[in-house]
């Protein structure tokens, strides 16, 4: 059997080449074990996750705007659509990739899986939807979402608001979890859950019932989520989350910073970049790349995980580490609610 994934594949976030690792092991359960994946991406140079029954493809768009890419969309799009033909099923998904509101290299990232789908449905072609988020604010872009999941097979989302919006439009889905809470099904999964707190009340007063002396502390963070949207400033987040630091290290605590993404072209969704800003000697160190803080998890090479980052918490769960939610948003709550059941 011969699948297509058509996802969000980058090769510089952990979640996202996590997701794609447990996909093809859900997808393989399912079909067989001797399925081959072709995986659409936006970096075939650098792939995380590697396997013989993987191969990997660029988009097609790809910075269309730019003449210098003139032949490599015209080569991108053979291979597509060769892949399209041969394919047996071909899965859309995962993770935020239905949405209205990024500035891509077409006018509004949906007009992208308009032109694939139509090339879907014109072959006649059995397409699902795996686990997608999907985040709509301008509701003139309903009528293109109705479009984008007309006639699929099979949709499954992965989110309450997901379901709720395709309900709305009179489409079928079903809320299944996210792929990478299947990443160690050996393992028997524990309540992993310390407490919760809102990202706008994160402050050193949180750890002081605790005994840190000589505990490791992960800190899995985001930039720009820490303070109220009309306050914010780069100063007041950088205070705010040094000042925890400085209580840790104090209390005699060892800290490891968890960067999730190593985005090369977008600054604000590198973690990298923004949590060196916080190393300290010894004292406070960070993970270097993506399998540094994969294997970090796998390993259980922690006492504590404060976990922002979606997958944080996730893994966390999986590996029956202890951890402080830091909460952000309703995506992230409903996941870490349904934990709590």
């Amino acid at each position: 059997m011969k699948i297509s994934i058509f996802a969000s594949i980058w090769a510089q976030n952990l979640w996202d080449e996590l997701i794609l690792k447990n996909e093809i092991k859900l997808l393989k359960k399912e079909y067989w074990e001797d399925t081959k994946f072709r995986v659409f991406t936006y970096d075939k140079k650098n792939p995380f996750f590697t396997d013989s029954s993987v191969v990997y493809s660029e988009y097609f768009p790809i910075w269309i705007r730019e003449w210098k890419n003139l032949f490599r969309n015209f080569i991108n799009f053979l291979v597509f659509l060769f892949c399209v033909i041969k394919s047996d099923l071909i899965v859309i998904g995962w993770g935020g990739i239905i949405y209205d509101d990024e500035v891509q290299s077409t006018k509004n990232p949906l007009d992208s899986w308009l032109f694939r789908v139509r090339f879907f449905r014109f072959f006649m072609k059995k397409f699902i939807f795996f686990r997608v988020w999907i985040n709509i604010k301008n509701e003139l872009n309903l009528k293109k979402v109705r479009d984008i999941f007309k006639k699929a097979y099979k949709i499954e989302v992965r989110d309450n608001y997901s379901f709720e919006l395709l309900k709305s439009l009179w489409i079928k889905s079903s809320i299944e979890k996210d792929p990478v809470f299947y990443d160690a099904w050996e393992l028997t999964i524990k309540k992993s859950i310390i407490w919760t707190v809102s990202s706008y009340h994160f402050d050193k007063t949180l750890f002081r019932d605790f005994d840190l002396a000589w505990k490791k502390i992960w800190l899995a963070l985001r930039a720009w989520y820490f303070v109220e949207k009309s306050n914010v400033s780069v100063r007041m987040e950088e205070w705010r989350i040094r000042e925890v630091i400085n209580y840790l290290v104090w209390e005699w605590a060892q800290v490891i910073l968890l960067p999730h993404s190593f985005h090369d072209s977008d600054d604000l969704a590198n973690d990298l970049l923004f949590l060196i800003n916080f190393v300290w000697e010894e004292w406070v160190s960070i993970k270097q790349n993506m399998m540094e803080v994969y294997d970090a998890y796998k390993n259980k090479e922690i006492d504590i995980c404060i976990a922002m980052r979606l997958h944080s918490i996730i893994l966390s769960h999986v590996y029956e580490i202890p951890f402080v939610w830091v909460s952000y948003s309703t995506k992230t709550d409903e996941v870490l609610n349904e934990l709590k059941k």
